[in-house]
């Protein structure tokens, strides 16, 4: 993937802190999938630790089973268009995802990460981000790939 920096490019600390300030100030993305079921985007709710990793708690549906097919997995987060569909901020988040199951050692862990209630009969998918391009067209002139 090409990146395009519109303005002044960010240093990789600063991109990673953007990145996580404004993905941390939202709970609501869109989680892509694809495999058997085809290609899935759903709606999630999230919520993100400070290496970028993303959990997302879910009762069911086709991202399960294409997850099972195929781990890859991107989770989109932005706000909505402002004006003249350019004004926009952002980011996507790739990774391998995994389900965990309550009771697992990754599930415990992000229970203690979780800032809300949910209902118990949740399975968990965890995003290990290891690409996210972010762009802010808003406060800034930016589209960046971090890279872990």
């Amino acid at each position: 993937m090409s990146t395009t920096v519109l303005g002044h490019p960010l240093t990789k600390t600063q991109l990673k802190d953007a990145i996580l300030t404004f993905a941390q100030g939202r709970d609501t993305g869109y989680l892509g999938t694809v495999g058997p079921d085809g290609v899935r985007v759903s709606p999630v709710r999230y919520f993100m630790d400070s290496d970028l990793n993303v959990y997302i708690h879910s009762k069911g549906g086709g991202k399960f089973t294409n997850l099972a097919h195929d781990p890859n997995a991107c989770l989109l987060v932005t706000t909505p268009f402002q004006d003249d569909f350019h004004r926009v901020q952002g980011v996507q988040l790739f990774g391998k995802a995994q389900v965990a199951e309550p009771g697992s050692q990754l599930y415990a862990i992000s229970e203690e990460l979780c800032p809300w209630q949910h209902p118990e009969d949740v399975r968990l998918i965890y995003l290990h981000t290891n690409r996210a391009v972010y762009v802010d067209r808003i406060t800034g002139d930016v589209k960046q790939e971090w890279i872990r």
